[in-house]
């Protein structure tokens, strides 16, 4: 009770700067359609609750119309309900609709006050049209569609009526978009659901109690063979169908990595690391938790889910590609220590060069599965919608063999290049290097004064040919040098190769992204087009000094397979990440504050140290993007620590403190489920596109899974 007191409270707190949003856009909108309506002073009290039948109303006034059709033929029969109450008519329309059954006892309880699991369940039910795991399948359904964006109500809340006005507007403009397109059909990682042109649900008994059923959620039927082989060099060869009509175990492949640990400020006053602006970790994480699994050793990289988040950071301007901002804080897992953060805000183009793409797609058999080869296609049109007639698109393909799909092509022949990727078909085997060998080749003959980039989308699953990592690392690094740039782009599950699509990423001067779902490809190729394919420095290393005289140790949290040696940083030589435009990356680091007997015992060496109040220097090397020289930046950061830390700070350390959690960090202290919510609600804010507050829900389902003993490392893939 007391974990979820203070969630409660937390949430109250952010509430009121909330509120102008829930006022001006779903609010309004539901209460010009008569759904909502104000209390005898006008107002609408958003921050109120609302009992069980005030909720059923307001679920038939926003989704059950008088031409919904009765699912169910049963008179309503609670004992606590009669016919004269004044919401009989709505609870008999939502029990014939099949949404609600009542609780186990016959009752109803309808002046008890709605919960936000309740709530979720009942529209999910609807819109779904079967049961699921109650409550962490419907709430991971509600998250995944979206129609949570916005609520800041968590398991085991009783809801708000600002709340209800989210998740009701947000599933009826889900509801109306899958009534545009009556041939979608409810596909786990392609979009939340449909009714294929019907509005009611397909089957009865959903209850809106605290009572669950049904089998666990996303555990799609298996599919067929191909249509047919791409039958080129490219494909799979003529004949080459591959029958992916079975249930598989798990081979998906991480690499943990050790983390870092605490360093003496006197002895290591340096700490040297290259930037990571990828985001693979954070959606692939998600990709578990929405499938009611925590998420498993090895795949979660701490710093990836921090810079997977927009920040409000200064922007440069001083000429520089970058602007470096930081804030010193209250480490939240170790209140006896302090946090640090540091800051790189990429600039933002003003004005793009033309670009020369290469689609590097794998359409081996392992790419049949919807969350695969059709996710791919979906992804690389919304692509095409924001390029322009000065941006060439090629398309090489690769399988049992490799072929050129589409030769360099003009953006302006857009029903071209749909056409050409309508027209793959998955199957055969997976020769990637030669895919990768030919990419380079096509982008190389059509190189241009602008952006030359590679787009590989595969689930890394390489088979023929060089298919270590060890292999593909050598011929990317021989590739890269000719100023052409490697975008990464994971999908799928079951076989999924992680680690090595990273690796292939970091060694081709590029970024990785994992894409499990049409909104997130919208995120990577619409929102966030500019910092996704164009770089504005290259090689950004990370380099910062320590005063012994204010910190006894420090660790840097996160960023453990980018960790150069102290002597890299000046060796340009030596590779590390790349800023997109647009782009943010931030590091923390934790710091033991300075005690006063910081002197060296050693025989041969004594320690002087200065007075300086400084808490530490941070220098940035980079190149421009085409640059073989360095240039350097630095900033001193002072020792005092802020009494009011940013929502971004709060946001980022809910990240690391999640990241930790997961990756069960030795340095972990006080962080749990309970801060991770706290930290993370402090640190909301404007939230433009709803994935901080999905980020609040993805913890609160881990939380249950965790609290429930849910989750478990052996599992089925279903192809």
């Amino acid at each position: 009770m007391k974990k979820r007191i203070i969630a409660i409270s937390a949430a109250i707190s952010v509430f009121a700067g909330m509120f102008a949003v829930y006022a001006s856009d779903p609010a309004e909108n539901l209460q010009e359609k008569g759904i909502i309506q104000g209390y005898e002073d006008g107002e609408l009290h958003l921050e109120r609750t609302l009992t069980r039948a005030e909720f059923a109303k307001i679920f038939c006034d926003a989704f059950l119309t008088d031409k919904t059709k009765a699912e169910v033929d049963v008179k309503v029969d609670f004992p606590d309900m009669s016919d004269a109450h004044w919401a009989y008519e709505y609870v008999e329309k939502a029990v014939k609709a099949g949404i609600i059954s009542g609780f186990d006892d016959g009752t109803f309880r309808p002046d008890d006050t709605v919960t936000y699991e309740q709530a979720v369940k009942m529209i999910v039910r609807y819109l779904k049209g079967h049961d699921l795991e109650y409550p962490h399948g419907y709430v991971s359904s509600a998250v995944e569609s979206g129609i949570t964006d916005g609520v800041t109500a968590l398991i085991g809340d009783e809801i708000t009526r600002g709340d209800v006005v989210y998740l009701v507007d947000n599933a009826m403009k889900k509801q109306e978009e899958t009534e545009d397109d009556e041939e979608q059909v409810f596909t786990k990682n392609t979009g939340f659901l449909t009714m294929a042109g019907s509005s009611a649900p397909t089957s009865s008994g959903a209850s809106l109690s605290s009572g669950g059923a049904g089998p666990i959620a996303g555990a799609p039927s298996s599919v067929g063979v191909a249509e047919s082989a791409t039958v080129d060099g490219g494909g799979g060869g003529a004949g080459a169908f591959y029958d992916y009509d079975y249930v598989q175990f798990n081979t998906e492949e991480y690499t943990s990595n050790e983390e870092n640990v605490l360093k003496n400020a006197l002895t290591s006053p340096l700490s040297t690391f290259s930037i990571d602006a990828d985001t693979a970790s954070y959606s692939n994480m998600r990709r578990y938790i929405l499938q009611n699994q925590l998420p498993p050793s090895g795949s979660i990289r701490t710093e990836e889910l921090i810079n997977y988040f927009d920040y409000d950071n200064p922007l440069p301007t001083d000429g520089t590609p970058f602007a470096i901002s930081t804030e010193v804080g209250i480490c939240p897992w170790n209140e006896e220590n302090k946090l640090a953060m540091i800051n790189i805000q990429g600039e933002e183009l003003q004005e793009r060069k033309p670009s020369n793409l290469v689609f590097l797609l794998d359409v081996s058999g392992s790419m049949y599965s919807e969350n695969k080869l059709p996710l791919v296609k979906k992804s690389l049109k919304l692509l095409l919608d924001e390029l322009d007639e000065n941006d060439t698109i090629s398309i090489v393909t690769y399988a049992s063999g490799t072929g050129v799909a589409l030769e360099s092509t003009s953006v302006s022949e857009k029903d071209k290049i749909i056409e050409a990727l309508d027209m793959l078909r998955a199957g055969g085997g997976t020769s990637g290097a030669a895919g990768i060998n030919l990419a380079y080749e096509q982008a190389e003959k059509n190189i241009i004064d602008g952006n030359n980039r590679i787009i590989l989308c595969t689930d890394g699953d390489f088979n023929i040919g060089a298919s270590s990592t060890g292999d593909l690392e050598k011929l990317i690094e021989e590739k890269r040098d000719k100023g052409i740039f490697l975008t990464v782009l994971g999908f799928g599950m079951g076989n999924y190769k992680d680690n090595r699509m990273e690796t292939l990423a970091d060694k081709g001067n590029g970024n990785y992204a994992y894409i499990d779902s049409e909104r997130e490809a919208k995120k990577v190729f619409v929102d966030e087009m500019p910092k996704t394919l164009y770089t504005i420095a290259k090689d950004v290393k990370i380099q910062v000094e320590f005063n012994p005289a204010q910190v006894k140790e420090y660790r840097l949290v996160g960023y453990e397979n980018r960790v150069l040696n102290n002597e890299d940083f000046a060796d340009d030589t030596k590779d590390a990440g790349e800023l997109g435009s647009g782009a943010t990356v931030t590091a923390f680091y934790e710091i033991v504050p300075a005690d006063g007997s910081e002197v060296s015992d050693l025989k041969y060496q004594t320690s002087e140290i200065n007075g300086s109040d400084e808490l530490m220097n941070v220098k940035v090397r980079y190149k421009e993007p085409l640059g073989d020289e360095s240039q350097l930046v630095e900033m001193a950061v002072g020792s005092e620590v802020t009494d009011t830390p940013s929502e971004n700070f709060c946001f980022a350390a809910a990240l690391a403190e999640f990241g930790m959690l997961m990756n069960e960090s030795e340095y972990k202290g006080t962080a749990d489920f309970d801060s991770i919510v706290n930290l993370a609600l402090q640190g909301l804010g404007e939230d433009e596109f709803g994935f901080r507050t999905e980020f609040l829900h993805l913890a609160d389902i881990a939380r249950y899974l965790s609290e429930n003993n849910i989750s478990t490392d052996d599992f089925e893939i279903y192809y």
